[in-house]
């Protein structure tokens, strides 16, 4: 195994994720949607990954073939991860999978006191297994080595005293990597209890949406980390 001069970007061939990439084998799942959703064709080129770096390219078809030695692609010294609090219907499904789309490497829904939206136990546990599942499927589509850690619906007052943890907040200071984990409020913003004594940063002038708030900090977090942008100086 050894270190890749190209990125699975680059090759831009189907992506799927394997459990061992020696023996790369497709789920019956991914099976299906290459052949009948994206019409592959045994000989079609895709690449494969281990979720943990790891890829390779292989041919589709039954048996899946391996064609190259296996690569590796580092995680980034900087992981980002980002909270946000419970919002309704399908938005939270689109913010873990643009989340992902964006190589946020952890994602976790919050309960604030403000949230309209209440999970209860069983809800919180099925909303777990769709957003792990809607983060592959993410990974896969956006053709990465890794799939996000999408981590239980918390309280935020649980989170309490943990350090590294910022909230988005209006009046802020501007955002950097000094806090790789920033945490979305909800609609109706954070209460004085759950600011008080935490660090703050602005996510800009206007007020934004819970969903487009959370977006739009994994595009700033991981296009500082990236180096895709600078942070100006004071």
């Amino acid at each position: 195994m050894r270190d890749s001069d190209i990125s699975l970007i680059d090759l831009n061939l189907p992506h799927a994720f394997v459990d061992d990439i020696d023996n790369p084998c497709l789920s019956d799942d991914d099976i299906h949607h290459f052949g009948k959703v994206l019409r592959l064709r045994s000989g079609d080129g895709i690449t494969v990954s281990d979720a943990k770096g790891s890829w390779r390219e292989c041919v589709f078809g039954p048996p899946l073939e391996p064609t190259e030695e296996i690569f590796f692609e580092p995680k980034p010294e900087i992981e980002i991860t980002i909270g946000f609090a419970l919002i309704k219907k399908g938005k939270p499904e689109m913010v873990v999978q643009k989340l992902t789309e964006l190589g946020v490497n952890k994602i976790f829904p919050v309960v604030a006191q403000r949230s309209v939206v209440q999970w209860g136990e069983n809800k919180i546990i099925e909303s777990e297994k769709r957003f792990n599942r809607i983060a592959r499927e993410a990974a896969m589509q956006s053709r990465q080595g890794y799939i996000p850690e999408v981590l239980r619906t918390t309280p935020l007052a649980a989170l309490k005293g943990r350090e590294g943890i910022a909230l988005a907040h209006p009046g802020g200071k501007k955002l950097s990597l000094t806090h790789s984990c920033l945490i979305i409020g909800p609609e109706g913003g954070w209460t004085p209890e759950e600011v008080d004594g935490r660090e703050c940063f602005s996510l800009g002038g206007s007020v934004l949406r819970s969903e487009t708030a959370a977006i739009s900090a994994g595009v700033l977090l991981t296009s500082l980390r990236d180096g895709r942008v600078s942070e100006i100086s004071e």
